[in-house]
This record gives C-alpha cells, structure tokens and sequence, in this order.
C-alpha cells in the first residue's frame, strides 16, 4: 500500500510538472524559436537588400572575371608563376596585384592590340599582314611584364642607393644606446622611401611573434637586393655569435658605400660607349650637311656650267 502512495505522488508531481512546461514553459519557448526564424528571415533579406544594391558589374560580372583569371591562373606552370610572384613583390606590388590579374591584363591587351591592328588594317583597305598582327598582340602582351620589370628595378636601385645612408644612420643610433629595434623604427621614421617600408613591414612581422632571422630573410627575399642580404646575413650571424652590432653596421656601411662608388663608376664607364650611337647617326649627319653643304654646292654649280 506505501509503495502504491509513493507512485501516485510521482505520477502526479510528474503531470502537474509536464502541465505546467505545456502551459507555461513550452509556448515561452516556441515563441522564442518563431522570433529566431523571424530574426534570419529579416537578416536573409536584409542581406539580399544589400547585394540588390550593389551595382550589376560588382553582383555578376565582378565573379565572373574573378573566376575566370583564377582558371587561368592555374593553367601557367608553377615556374612562371614564382617568377611573376618575384617580380610582384621586389615590385611592391603584391599587395595590390596579383598574379592572376597580370596574366588576365596581358592576354586582353595583347588581344585588344591584335584585333585593333586588324581593324585599322580593314579600315584602310590594306590587305591583312598576319605579322604585323601577331607582333601587335605580342607587344601587347609583353607590355605588362616589361613595365613590372621596369617598376621592379627602380624600386630595387632605390632600395641599393639609400642602404648605405640607411646603415649610417643605423649605426650612429646604435652607438647612442638605442637598442637594435628601436633604431631601425628611429631610422626608417627619419628616411623614407622603398628600404624603410620593407623594414618596418619586417619590425611589425617580428612583433606578431613571426623570427627575426626568418623575417629578414623574407625580406630578402621579397626586395631581392644582394646587398641587403648581405647586411642581413651579417646581422644574423652576428647575434648568433653575440658579437657587436655596432662594429658590423660600421662595416656594412663602408662596405654598402664601396659598392654603390664601384656601381658608379661602372654606369660612368658605359656612358661613351652609349653615347657612340646617337652621335653616329644624329650629330655626325648634321655635321656633314653644314661643313660638306656648301662645298656640294659650289661642286654642283662648277659641273654645271
């Protein structure tokens, strides 16, 4: 009989519990699932109002283009795609261009000079020169890569003309008392220009916990100056060792400074010999025409009479 009493206290506190979740507990909940689904349905077409603004170009033909100069992308072998990639960042420019966006802009130019030859040629009723034509498209193709290479070795002359001002600098700071890190960020704030945005890009690598020796490494690699690497190397090896930084930036300075009087006097060496041609063929023809003109003349008018 005790324990029929206890059973029915447990199936009554049971349904009056399931009673009160059904009336009290439960709709609570329910509402609260149906104000969910509400709240993604307004974010869904919040978000569908927001891509509905967007402009036709940004919404379908901006997908488009991105998938289309990602396949060709992965069509170029993996060797020119490194030397596009060298190119880039010795440029400065991988941050904002890409490989696939050169491949993409060297095939539509060198296809929009092609057909525009052909169309001039059609225009002028000239009979279609398929060489003139293949070397339209071929210049315009090559026309992207020659200026990234252009833009490349500037940055890269920029770079090897401010590293020994750079380390002098450096070094004067260093023998202050300014510890390494910090006289690179005082350097770099004092002189502007290609070799003091690669350094700091490198200091704020090192300070998300990135290697130092790993970081400048990269950099090397990304400015791809010898001369820098030299400097690098010896930095590295120099707190391997615990050596002095002060006497190896002393050094690398005058070394930095031989190298840049030797590339100078080099370009000044080559400068008779690219000069020969101009004077060749512009100043000598000029020259003959004043001296020997009136003694042409004056030949013309004897044999004349």
């Amino acid at each position: 009989m005790e324990y029929i009493v206890y059973i029915s206290l447990f199936l009554t506190s049971s349904l009056l519990f399931y009673l009160f979740y059904d009336a009290v507990l439960m709709p609570k909940q329910v509402v609260k699932e149906r104000l969910d689904n509400v709240k993604v349905m307004a974010d869904t077409r919040d978000a569908f109002d927001e891509e509905m603004r967007e402009s036709f170009a940004e919404r379908v033909i901006n997908p488009v283009y991105e998938r289309m100069i990602h396949g060709l992308g992965n069509l170029a072998p993996s060797s020119i795609r490194e030397q596009y990639e060298l190119l880039l960042s010795s440029s400065g420019t991988k941050d904002t261009v890409k490989f696939n966006n050169v491949i993409a802009i060297q095939l539509m130019l060198g296809l929009l000079l092609a057909f525009g030859t052909h169309y001039l040629m059609q225009l002028t009723e000239q009979p279609t020169n398929g060489l003139y034509v293949a070397l339209a498209g071929a210049a315009g193709f090559l026309l992207p890569y020659t200026s990234l290479r252009t833009k490349s070795r500037k940055r890269i002359e920029g770079i090897e003309r401010a590293l020994p001002s750079f380390l002098d600098v450096l070094y004067v700071s260093v023998e202050a008392g300014l510890a390494f890190d910090m006289a690179i960020y005082r350097t770099t704030d004092k002189m502007k220009g290609p070799l003091s945005e690669e350094l700091l890009f490198t200091m704020n690598e090192i300070n998300k916990g990135r290697g130092r020796s790993e970081a400048l490494r990269e950099m090397v690699k990304r400015t791809q100056v010898a001369d820098l690497g030299t400097f690098v190397t010896s930095i590295i090896q120099a707190e391997e060792m615990g050596s002095n930084i002060g006497n190896v930036l002393r050094i690398q300075a005058d070394t930095m400074r031989l190298n840049k009087r030797q590339r100078a006097e080099a370009l000044a060496a080559k400068i008779p010999t690219k000069m020969l041609f101009p004077i060749v063929f512009f100043m000598f023809p000029a020259l003959f025409v004043v001296i020997l003109g009136p003694a042409v003349l004056n030949i013309m008018e004897t044999l004349m009479k």
